[in-house]
């Protein structure tokens, strides 16, 4: 059986790890550039986001294994989606870093940061550019967009800085007790207009994309901040820019912009009251071995002909 190791996400050596574990199975080396070997035609297995052209090629394809949560980058080619072809994913593997990133992005706003760190790059003592200009977390509310395991898992924190806490979530698994209220979609406008913070977790899809644009941030509070940790384009990053340069909104976090890597000639990047981050808040070692894990284990199960786990809904999909 062919299995085509189409990323390095997990790290360069996993293959060799994946050789000593299956000696049975051929593995193939195909992280590097976009094309397809000859003698990999028949592969069943492809671990990676394997792109459009790479799909025509391997007419034997049983099985994507995408190596992180979210499944957007194979599923803008119709004819992925269309096939029947297995799509699985890795969840839960990322909840813990991106829950703590959440955290700290909402201190570092709070407490102007990235002013400090200008201030103590030109080596500036200003302790008057900051009175009364410091936000403190307990006593305000924080608006989750999206109640999944990453959106609970920052609520929890949040109880521990004694924050109100409300979410937006059209269908959740489970509501946990210390969120005041999880509402569905259509009181999205609701939960900005409260939100001192609004956390950003929920998945791209064709129902979440530009869900908050120039209506939704026009009601947000003078001063209020937003965290976009999951995906780019659920907030309209022009409107977004908009809101920030006019000081409507008090700060903005991003590791997920609409375009990554984030264009040199994008104005966010001239903006001072924002982070950003290469979307890196979930690379953990923790979170690189739970997912090698977790291929293993399905893989497992393939080559003995067992349910896959994890499984995607790929009607869900953009």
């Amino acid at each position: 059986m062919q299995v085509i190791i189409g990323a390095d996400h997990l790290g360069n050596n996993f293959i060799e790890r994946l050789r000593e574990k299956f000696p049975s199975v051929d593995f193939y080396d195909c992280m590097q550039g976009d094309e397809i070997p000859e003698e990999t035609s028949m592969a069943e297995v492809y671990f990676g986001w394997p792109n459009s052209t790479q799909f025509k090629l391997l007419t034997n394809l049983k099985w994507i294994a995408c190596p992180g949560m979210g499944i957007d980058k194979i599923a803008k080619y119709r004819e992925i989606l269309d096939s029947d072809v297995i799509i699985t994913n890795s969840p839960k593997t990322h909840v813990n870093a991106m829950a703590d990133y959440a955290i700290g992005a909402m201190i570092s706003l709070a407490h102007r940061f990235n002013d400090c760190y200008k201030d103590q790059s030109q080596r500036v003592w200003d302790t008057q550019k900051y009175n009364s200009k410091i936000v403190e977390l307990t006593g305000r509310t924080v608006g989750i967009f999206g109640l999944g395991e990453i959106g609970r898992a920052v609520a929890q924190r949040c109880v521990g800085f004694g924050m109100e806490i409300f979410s937006v979530d059209p269908n959740p698994s489970f509501v946990p007790d210390f969120v005041s209220e999880c509402w569905t979609d259509d009181r999205l406008d609701e939960l900005c207009k409260i939100s001192d913070f609004l956390i950003v977790t929920a998945p791209l899809l064709a129902s979440t994309r530009s869900s908050i644009d120039v209506a939704q941030l026009e009601l947000m509070k003078k001063g209020s901040f937003i965290v976009v940790v999951s995906r780019g384009g659920i907030v309209d990053e022009l409107a977004l820019m908009k809101y920030l340069k006019l000081g409507h909104l008090g700060g903005a976090a991003l590791d997920a912009t609409v375009v990554e890597p984030l264009p040199i000639d994008s104005d966010l990047w001239s903006l001072d009251n924002i982070i950003i981050t290469p979307h890196v808040s979930a690379l953990s070692p923790e979170l690189y071995e739970m997912r090698r894990i977790i291929f293993e284990d399905n893989l497992t199960n393939y080559i003995n002909n067992k349910n896959l786990n994890h499984i995607c809904d790929k009607t869900a999909s953009i």
